[in-house]
This record gives C-alpha cells, sequence and structure tokens, in this order.
C-alpha cells in the first residue's frame, strides 16, 4: 500500500495508510481496530467506526466520506455521514 502526505512524499505501508487533517486520530483509531485477513465487510465496519471517530475529534474535518473496499471480486462503495457542523 502507498499513499501521499499533504507535501507529496510518499508513505509506504503493509497493513494501512491514513491522509488527512485528522490524520493522528485516525491513525490511532485504525492501529486499535485493524487486524490482517478480514473480510470485506468487516474491513467497511472498522473503516468506518475509525473514519467516524477521528473525524468526531477535529475541528476541520467533517461532512462524511466515501468508502470504497476493493477486492479480487470487485468494487463495494458506501458513502458515510458524519456530523454536518
Amino acid at each position: 500500500l502507498s499513499g501521499l502526505d499533504l507535501i507529496g512524499a510518499p508513505v509506504f505501508a503493509d497493513d494501512f495508510v491514513v491522509a488527512g487533517t485528522c490524520t493522528s486520530n485516525l491513525h490511532g483509531m485504525c492501529e486499535s481496530l485493524y487486524r490482517p485477513n478480514m473480510n470485506p465487510e468487516e474491513l467497511f465496519e472498522v473503516l468506518s467506526q475509525s473514519l467516524l471517530a477521528a473525524v468526531d475529534r477535529d475541528a476541520l474535518s467533517g461532512w462524511g466520506a466515501v468508502v470504497h473496499i476493493i477486492t479480487p471480486e470487485g468494487v463495494m462503495t458506501r458513502k458515510l455521514r458524519c456530523r454536518q457542523d
């Protein structure tokens, strides 16, 4: 897995990558809830709980997310709604 930080520096990881305004909160939640070899439904639940908890703790984040779970069988896309303030 890989991602880019805010200045374009690459980030590589074996389990997950986080980015955005609430990265420290999101990283902590992902470390707590993620475990290897989850099925797509479990992964969506962990991702949803991590995103919602992290966004609630960050004043600059909010309004939800679009989650894409990519597997060899296809792509599962769902929308999350967060606080609206």
